[in-house]
């Protein structure tokens, strides 16, 4: 398993923290602060003297307080967090003036605002206990309502606190004292005829819970007991009426619904009995599995204290090695100690390093457990949840925290807004330029090499703050982004957009685009996956770790949160040891592992600041949606003020939502509704796009309408079935024909019968072996490279078919591939296998558009098909019946593909 590049602060701690004694000297430290200047390969942290150090209540004077307000809110939080002084003790006493209470709310809403993972729990918990502030805020209230009236310092005080008691009760922090606090904004805010009390009606009652944790699976979800809904919600949906808490709340509960429902299915099956044996095989289901603590601990870094060993036999040994060394960060993992689950540990896998991989040992933190005490040296039975989880974990609970006051862009995604202004930067009389020459809305570049549609979507896109392209295959969607976002860079100091965020679907189209978009910039950041492509590799995030770019205060930080992790650490593991089976004991035990988790979002928060430091200077971040589903708080750091999302119909709309921000100004989605849709981890849940429910509902769009890749009666296939217009260029008619083949395109129909492989999936032995034969003919009579082709199919099941009929010397150097895999990708040659052929008319994948018009798309030159074609037309008359008549037009339908035997 390769670590991801976020990790890459972990992987070099001694580096980054050489020059620490040099930099903590540089911030005038006392001598009695001396003992954090250790050497880095001996950093130890006893308890005592972390709490020696952050124990220090002297008061912060008015004039701090004042000029801390005057920085940016990142460097804020830096001066705060790393003083020797504490700023939630003693900052506020009940003799205190309201400018020395304004002041101190002022910070702690400017920090809180950031929204830093593990530190907004801190901040808010903080305000939740202030005894003397919430007496000072309620008693300001009362008095501002006793005279109807309230003067701008006042206001201000007010309208930051209610928000942040709206956050403490989201996070699960509120006092007893902030919902007394609370009903007396109800009851006496609507004095003020203002919009004091917007919000409030979420309140339902004097009860708190983190619903950040409701996107974890319980026992009783797993055995079926309750709904996959998250049960007591904070919010009684019947008495919400703001729409923007309806559809945070809703999107938040189709993901929990989304990542559930497989897991759920799966534990079914493994309580039943079901194929236990089979699973196991498959690398699906190991047994004798243990959790093992680090002996080194006090010494090992974060990602090295707990270890899981799996005791694999001669038979499941090559299993196990290809299982660890495909499982990626961010999988959650599944252990009980029998399957009738009476118990449950869950556990997120880290980074590992190289050598104890080697050593088959897989890093992992325990994250919740249920009826289990010491999770140690026991035996276990494990399996990985169906679906990654991290990106739901990371979305999830962006939506259960994320304020909903300056909701980016609701007023189409919620409100249902049809027209569309200008980005706010995009100022009237604005002066633009490309390749340093000006241009304007009105007269685009000439040097642009856009055609009509590609030109006119261009100007939409920079006209509209909200923009969808549209584009069919072929017709430019990438050269096009590339276009608009080089133009967003050559004009982002003018328009003070700040990096310019880019983000796709899969990593292939991550770096098709960066290979182009590095003609025009080198100062490009990519985040997520290393890319192996030599021409982007060096825009690597963990190539371009720069440590001297990191400031001395961010650095101690990180140092003081590590330390207090392994005080943490040390206290839980003093609780496994000590486990006496009392439900006390096990309280203590569950406790103690919410606080040490809540310790590590910190680090990971953190190390994402770190990133912040090294993108800032940047024209370009480019990143995964999944990847970008931890990274939302960089991108208000960054206040980037344009996102750009390309394969935007392939994303789920809670994903895009988790990227925007309310400094968000400029948002364009590329991408097509008429190929694949989202993935949904379960059947149940259906997914329909941001980029097709606004389409479908009538917001403003452009249309791509002229296609560069397939031959032309290639692409007539996908008219009118899919598309209602879709023009050729002149270059693909100058495609030359197929070597010894008298069609270009065509399809041979056949009645022999499919059938159910070993994984439930379906194949079509008749159809390798046709496409087998196929391949070895283009390759060795009409000598086309291995290359040039690509087998398609639906099925998994039948691509290993066609991998097996293939000959031996074929099977590495022709693609074989899946019709979902092979989206936004293209083939000279493409032979397709449509596979369903039975008596009952079943067509599963066939039926569904989305998917004919990839398998359809992807040709350049030739497309050759093989399959049943009355069963299509059957069963779905509407998509096949145009499709089977352009065949029949180009006589391009019969029992045998139309090879010319050479003489």
């Amino acid at each position: 398993m390769s670590s991801s590049d976020d990790d890459w602060f972990d992987q070099d701690e001694n580096k980054l923290l050489q020059g620490l004694e040099k930099s903590l000297k540089s911030l005038e430290l006392q001598k009695n602060e001396e003992y954090i200047e250790c050497p880095p390969s001996e950093r130890k942290c006893p308890p005592s003297e972390v709490g020696e150090y952050v124990m220090q209540h002297t008061r912060f004077s008015l004039t701090e307080l004042t000029n801390a307000l005057k920085m940016p809110a990142i460097d804020m939080f830096l001066y705060f967090l790393s003083d020797k002084r504490d700023l939630f003790e003693n900052q506020v006493l009940a003799t205190d003036n309201v400018k020395r209470v304004g002041l101190f709310v002022d910070v702690l809403w400017s920090l809180c605002e950031l929204e830093l993972g593990g530190f907004d729990e801190v901040f808010l918990s903080a305000f939740s206990r202030q005894t003397a502030l919430l007496d000072k805020i309620k008693n300001l209230l009362q008095a501002k309502a006793a005279v109807a009236k309230c003067d701008a310092e006042s206001a201000l005080i007010l309208s930051h606190s209610k928000w942040m008691l709206l956050r403490a009760h989201k996070h699960g922090l509120l006092s007893h004292q902030g919902y007394e606090l609370v009903e007396l904004y109800k009851k006496l805010a609507p004095s003020f005829k203002s919009d004091m009390i917007d919000g409030l009606e979420a309140f339902t009652g004097n009860f708190s819970h983190n619903v950040k944790g409701l996107i974890y699976p319980t026992l009783e979800t797993l055995l079926g007991k309750d709904a996959t809904k998250a049960p007591n919600e904070e919010e009684d949906e019947g008495l919400v009426s703001d729409k923007v808490v309806k559809y945070v709340n809703a999107l938040r509960n189709l993901l929990r619904e989304d990542f559930l429902a497989p897991l759920v299915e799966f534990v079914q099956q493994l309580r039943s009995g079901t194929d236990v044996d089979e699973l196991k095989q498959q690398g699906l289901l190991w047994s004798d599995v243990h959790l093992t603590l680090n002996p080194q601990f006090a010494n090992a870094q974060r990602h090295s204290l707990v270890f899981l060993k799996v005791q694999f036999t001669k038979e499941s040994k090559n299993a196990y090695k290809t299982w660890l060394n495909s499982i990626k960060s961010g999988t959650l993992l599944c252990l009980t100690t029998s399957l009738a689950f009476d118990d449950l540990i869950l556990a997120s896998v880290g980074y590992t390093e190289p050598e104890k991989l080697k050593e088959d040992c897989l890093s992992v933190q325990i994250v919740k457990q249920y009826n289990i005490g010491n999770a140690y040296n026991r035996p276990l039975i494990m399996f990985q949840a169906p679906v990654f989880f991290e990106p739901y974990l990371r979305v999830h609970n962006y939506l259960s925290t994320c304020s909903t006051e300056k909701f980016p862009m609701g007023r189409y995604i919620v409100d249902g807004q049809m027209e569309i202004p200008p980005p706010a930067y995009m100022k009237p009389g604005v002066k633009l330029s490309f390749n340093m020459k000006p241009f304007t809305l009105d007269k685009l570049p000439e040097d642009l090499h856009l055609n009509e549609s590609q030109k006119t979507a261009f100007k939409e896109a920079l006209c509209r703050e909200f923009s969808i392209i549209q584009g069919p295959p072929g017709t430019g969607k990438t050269h096009l982004s590339v276009q608009l976002v080089n133009s967003l860079i050559q004009n982002a100091k003018a328009l003070g957009t700040g990096p310019i965020i880019v983000l796709t679907y899969t990593n292939n189209s991550l770096d098709k685009f960066l290979v182009k978009i590095s003609r025009y910039t080198q100062e490009i950041l990519r985040f997520g996956n290393q890319s192996r492509d030599p021409q982007i590799s060096k825009f690597n995030l963990s190539t371009t770790i720069k440590p001297e770019l990191v400031p001395p205060r961010l650095k101690r930080i990180w140092w003081l949160v590590n330390c207090e992790y392994k005080e943490k650490f040390r206290n839980l593991q003093g609780l496994y040891a000590n486990f006496d089976g009392s439900e006390e004991s096990y309280q203590d035990t569950l406790a103690a592992q919410e606080k040490l988790n809540q310790v590590a979002e910190r680090i990971e928060t953190l190390r994402m600041v770190f990133q912040f430091f090294l993108a800032r200077e940047k024209d370009l971040l480019a990143m995964t949606t999944t990847c970008a589903a931890r990274h939302n708080f960089l991108f208000r750091l960054l206040q980037s003020k344009c996102v750009l999302f390309e394969e935007a119909a392939e994303i789920q709309e809670a994903h895009i939502v988790a990227c925007l921000t309310p400094h968000t100004e400029h948002v364009i989605l590329v991408g097509d509704h008429k190929q694949l849709q989202p993935f949904s981890g379960s059947r149940k849940v259906p997914q329909i796009s941001l980029f097709e429910r606004l389409i479908v509902a009538g917001l403003p769009f452009s249309r791509l309408n002229l296609q560069y890749r397939m031959r032309s009666c290639i692409s007539e296939l996908l008219v009118p079935s899919i598309y209602d217009e879709l023009l050729c260029s002149e270059s693909v008619k100058e495609y030359e024909d197929i070597r010894l083949m008298s069609k270009n395109l065509y399809f041979v129909q056949h009645n022999q019968p499919e059938h159910c492989m070993s994984d439930m999936s379906i194949g079509n032995l008749y159809e390798a072996g046709v496409l087998a034969k196929l391949t070895e003919f283009l390759i060795q009579k009409a000598q086309y490279k291995h290359s040039d082709i690509v087998i398609l199919s639906p099925y998994n099941g039948q691509i290993e078919c066609i991998k097996n009929a293939l000959p031996q010397n074929y099977r590495s150097t022709v693609q074989v591939a899946s019709v979902d895999s092979f989206q936004g990708l293209e083939a000279n040659i493409v032979l397709l296998s449509l596979v369903r052929s039975n008596i009952s008319g079943r067509i599963g994948f066939l039926r569904q558009a989305n998917r004919v018009c990839v398998a359809l798309s992807r040709a350049r030159w030739a497309l050759y098909i093989v399959g049943n074609v009355t069963i299509l037309k059957d069963t779905f008359p509407k998509i096949w019946n145009p499709i089977v008549k352009r065949l029949k037009e180009n006589n391009a339908i019969g029992e045998a593909f139309p090879t010319i035997t050479s003489t």
